[in-house]
C-alpha cells in the first residue's frame, strides 16, 4: 500500500523520491532554460536531450529496476559535478538568476545521488525490502 507519491512500504528503497527529484530538474530546466539561459554550457539540443534522459529513467524507476537504479546513481553524480562546475566556474560571467537555478538543480542531483547510493547499497547487499533484525550485528 502506498502512502503517498514519495513513500513506498518498501524498505531501504528511495526510487520514489528519487524519480520526483528528477522530474522537479526536468520541469524546472525547461522552465528555466527559455525564462534565464543555458544551463550548461553544451548547447540547447544537449540540454533537451538531458531532460528527455531524466524523464526517461524518472518512467523507467522501480524497485526490481537494478540496472535502472545504476543509471540514476550515475546520472544524478555525473549531473551534480556538472551543474555545481558551471554554477561555480560561470558565477561571474552570468547573472545571480541563473546561478541560484544551477545550484538548485546540483543541490537536487546531490540528494538523488545520496538517495539512489542508499537504494544500490541495499540491492547490492540484498537488504532492499527487509528490515532490520535486532541483535543481527551482535557476536555469537
Amino acid at each position: 500500500m502506498s502512502r503517498g507519491i514519495f513513500y513506498r512500504d518498501i524498505p531501504h528503497y528511495y526510487g520514489d523520491l528519487i524519480r520526483w527529484l528528477f522530474l522537479l530538474i526536468a520541469v524546472g530546466s525547461a522552465v528555466a532554460i527559455p525564462l534565464i539561459g543555458d544551463l550548461l554550457p553544451f548547447g540547447l539540443l544537449a540540454q533537451v536531450l538531458l531532460i528527455a534522459l531524466l524523464v526517461l529513467l524518472a518512467g523507467l524507476t522501480h524497485p526490481h529496476g537494478r540496472y535502472v537504479m545504476w543509471f540514476n546513481l550515475a546520472v544524478s553524480g555525473v549531473g551534480a559535478i556538472l551543474l555545481e562546475y558551471a554554477a561555480i566556474e560561470l558565477y561571474a560571467a552570468q547573472s545571480l538568476e541563473l546561478f541560484w537555478m544551477r545550484e538548485l538543480a546540483a543541490l537536487g542531483f546531490f540528494v538523488a545521488l545520496y538517495y539512489s547510493i542508499k537504494t544500490v547499497r541495499a540491492m547490492a547487499t540484498h537488504r532492499l525490502g527487509r528490515t532490520e533484525e535486532t541483535g543481527e550485528f551482535n557476536e555469537e
